[in-house]
């Protein structure tokens, strides 16, 4: 009889499941595809009850199985430990009453996270169920689907149960941590708090800023002020971790008047300005700071009195998301092989959760991960269906891939809806937006025409191997470049030219970078044959990819993708094998 397990995230927000068979996956996906909500839900203290019931919903009918199928059910973080660590903080008297780090508000917290085990024992009493701690979670997530036999793992993000940062090591099918940074020093907050400064959605803003900073260096261009030395003043490196100053954060509070007193009044909403702009440089140039010496103390503790020092390195977290602090890492470290997964942030810790329920009950094995493609998909019939529902005129050509690269190459923006759903942030070529990289016109025309977005955000390439080798550096072996989780440097600045519109200059150094996702025939034969017919046209062996989706979710089914490609401006839809035309552009 076949072993399942099923991890859940809910604590927070990214809500997530993933199931797994004897230790293999068999289905992963954020809630957020199904309820079409950000991030699946906002972080309160009293909604950790709010499941993600159709990603497990899903995950279930994926297998065939019923809640009573199901060996072990295990949740990302310890509610005990949680409440414990949390009920009697320095800053306790600063923070919003009955909230986050105040007794009666860990108190409602704790009571809503017990109230997940009470619902899911419910369905599946059968079942084994465990709260697991967050950052063993995340530290699983990353290393036991990698390719690595051994490996150290740093996890890096907001708050888990008191701990922001985990350093560790993974060895076979163990985790073992060999230290652990706790809050208030937080990059994950501080990177939630400098979006809220400038203006940013505190969720989705960490991502936005992130691209801001790539535009210019800390120095502000209106005020010469010089934001790097007071970012330094307030968070900086020390000892085996780092730290931050809460008295200038005022992390769960809605006081900015520390942060004013450094970087000016807060911004109530984005400005598109390089001063602002080089607020955010700075933020990025000291959290690599501070990347790079946590990478180097946890490679000197791992490697101490090894005469074969270990240089590969798992990232998760939501900070592992920053590409570019990435790139860093492998440049200015001793790792040499960098896995990042593809769903890095919370959501990935149902995942993590489910590997580390299947060891609970007798596994022994590891599952590996070539790809994101996890979620869900549907047959030619399904989107057929949903095409002649609505009357649309479609064809079926002979090849959708050399119509998609035919129509690309003579500057149409094309949606591309292939296969099952990648799982994380990054459209990795299967709910994915495509267009020109060398047509210095493509990114304004999507962001004017099709994303409505900030004009600083930059697109990324989607790029064979041949591209990688051809176009950019890479001082270690980016594993994560497979997932668009690598900023790379171009090797030849004139490069920028030739593919003006998937590259990120930045304005003072004049430095060009893209966040690139590599594209192998073996795991995406179809999408590696749109990239390879295009290049046959053009010679540039790459695409412009950005994702499906306008101010939502991407895209999950079929209807889904109409309705998104309908009300935009693009030209045409690649829906499995059908090309259909836009007809508000035709």
């Amino acid at each position: 009889m076949s072993r399942l397990c099923l991890g859940v995230n809910t604590a927070y927000h990214e809500s997530a499941a993933c199931l797994v068979r004897d230790g293999e996956i068999v289905a992963m996906a954020e809630e957020e595809r199904f309820n079409r909500v950000r991030h699946g839900k906002h972080s309160r203290i009293d909604n950790p009850d709010e499941l993600p019931e159709q990603a497990m919903a899903w995950c279930l009918a994926q297998a065939g199985a019923g809640w009573q199928d199901l060996a072990a059910i295990a949740c990302s973080l310890q509610p005990e430990e949680r409440r414990k660590h949390n009920m009697d903080l320095p800053d306790r008297a600063r923070v919003r009453p009955g909230d986050w780090g105040t007794p009666e508000g860990e108190e409602i917290f704790y009571r809503h996270n017990l109230r997940v085990r009470e619902m899911l024992s419910a369905r599946a009493p059968r079942a084994r169920f465990d709260f697991l701690p967050h950052h063993l979670c995340h530290a699983a997530s990353a290393f036991l689907p990698s390719p690595f036999e051994e490996a150290a793992v740093l996890v890096v993000d907001g708050i888990g149960e008191i701990a922001s940062t985990w350093l560790g090591a993974g060895q076979a099918t163990a985790l073992r941590a060999l230290g652990t940074v706790e809050y208030p020093h937080s990059i994950g907050f501080v990177w939630e708090r400098m979006s809220e400064f400038l203006g940013f959605d505190v969720y989705s803003g960490p991502g936005k800023v992130m691209g801001y900073a790539c535009i210019t260096d800390p120095i502000g261009e209106l005020t010469g002020r010089d934001h790097l030395e007071a970012m330094r003043g307030i968070l900086h490196p020390e000892g085996e971790g780092f730290w931050v100053d809460n008295e200038v954060f005022r992390f769960r509070t809605d006081d900015f008047s520390g942060l004013e007193r450094h970087f000016g009044p807060r911004r109530r909403a984005v400005v598109d300005r390089y001063e602002e702009a080089s607020i955010a440089a700075a933020l990025q140039v000291q959290t690599q700071e501070v990347l790079v010496h946590l990478c180097r103390r946890l490679y000197a503790r791992l490697n101490e009195g090894r005469a074969q020092p270990v240089v590969d390195l798992c990232l998760s977290g939501g900070v592992a998301l920053n590409c570019v602090a990435t790139y860093e890492i492998a440049a200015r470290t001793p790792f040499r092989r960098i896995w990042v997964q593809p769903m890095a942030n919370d959501a990935g810790t149902a995942l993590g959760a489910a590997l580390l329920a299947d060891q609970a009950v007798g596994g022994t094995s590891r599952p590996r991960m070539e790809h994101a493609f996890w979620g869900p998909g549907y047959t030619v019939a399904e989107m057929e269906e949903a095409l002649r529902r609505r009357s649309l005129a479609f064809q079926r050509p002979d090849s959708i891939a050399e119509e998609t690269a035919t129509r690309v190459e003579r500057g149409e923006i094309v949606a591309w809806f292939q296969g099952r759903q990648e799982v994380g942030p990054r459209a990795l070529g299967h709910r994915s937006i495509l267009a020109d990289p060398t047509r210095f016109d493509s990114r304004n025309r999507i962001n004017l025409r099709v994303k409505m977005r900030e004009s600083f955000r930059p697109f990324a390439p989607s790029v064979l191997a041949s591209g990688v080798a051809r176009f950019f550096e890479q001082p270690a072996d980016l594993l994560a470049r497979r997932f668009m989780l690598a900023a790379l440097p171009l090797s030849n600045r004139r490069a920028s030219q030739i593919i003006p519109a998937v590259v990120q200059e930045n304005g003072s150094t004049g430095k060009a970078t893209a966040r690139i996702h590599e594209v192998t025939p073996e795991i995406d034969p179809l999408y590696a044959e749109v990239i390879a017919t295009f290049e046959r046209r053009v010679g540039i062996p790459m695409l412009l990819n950005t994702s499906f989706n306008i101010g939502e979710p991407i895209v999950t089914t079929p209807d889904q993708a109409l309705d998104t490609f309908l009300r935009s401006s693009m030209d045409a839809l690649a829906l499995g094998p059908f090309l259909v035309p836009n007809p508000k552009t035709r």
